[in-house]
């Protein structure tokens, strides 16, 4: 049995689809991994909790079926972008019953890769954002616990996965700010986790080859060094 790395795509939770991740999951399945990617109902037609159940659900499915696929139940790695980036956060962190899949099953990962995610919807500039407005359904005046409730940081404690972020120091999406927290916060905690924050860098900077080269650099050795493939060295 070998880790499991479960992407999910990005696109404002409103767009986009889980072939987006194939060359992420092609690299590296090639080096011996376990790559899926999961689907999740889009913001148009289902508005939050419904992203977070499907992830989880994704996620529980694939440990209910480990032997089938080969995988090693215990090492399973949610890693996203953007949108996707905030629901890896989210299938990390939050035990909130209202957010577990309803089909049951464990959903737990052992580690988290966040490539600009959101971290806190309920900072001023989320609770502008037409995205996260559509992604929860209704404004923040209206619905102030459910931007909480949506908010990876909110459900964080000490006993949460190790942490992999990604991120521009000039997102114009989600700002740098986001990050930075998070990773305060996960040190004040005493969580393992490392963070890559990139200089002179937009939003979605891993499109570009040698942004996407340094992540996957990245990403390998963390791999590598706490989720190794069996018999494998650092």
């Amino acid at each position: 049995p070998t880790t499991t790395l479960v992407f999910i795509h990005g696109g404002g939770w409103r767009g986009a689809k889980k072939e987006n991740y194939l060359h992420y999951n092609v690299k590296l399945a090639e080096l011996g991994y376990v790559s899926a990617s999961v689907q999740y109902r889009l913001s148009a037609a289902n508005t939050f909790p419904a992203a977070v159940q499907d992830v989880k659900c994704g996620i529980a499915h694939l440990r209910k079926n480990a032997e089938k696929y080969h995988i090693d139940p215990e090492n399973m790695i949610a890693i996203g972008g953007s949108a996707g980036g905030h629901l890896s956060l989210m299938a990390g962190y939050a035990q909130d019953p209202e957010l577990e899949c309803p089909e049951g099953g464990d959903s737990s990962v052992q580690g988290v890769v966040n490539f600009y995610g959101v971290v806190d919807c309920t900072v001023p500039v989320a609770q502008k954002a037409y995205q996260v407005n559509d992604f929860i359904g209704k404004s923040y005046e209206e619905a102030a616990d459910k931007y909480a409730q949506a908010s990876p940081l909110m459900h964080l404690d000490k006993n949460d996965p190790i942490t992999l972020t990604f991120h521009g120091t000039i997102d114009e999406l989600v700002p740098i700010d986001q990050a930075d927290v998070l990773h305060a916060k996960l040190d004040e905690l005493g969580i393992t986790n490392y963070y890559d924050r990139v200089e002179g860098w937009p939003h979605s900077m891993d499109v570009t080859q040698p942004i996407n080269d340094r992540c996957r650099f990245i990403l390998q050795r963390f791999l590598a060094k706490h989720f190794p493939m069996p018999g494998g060295s650092e």
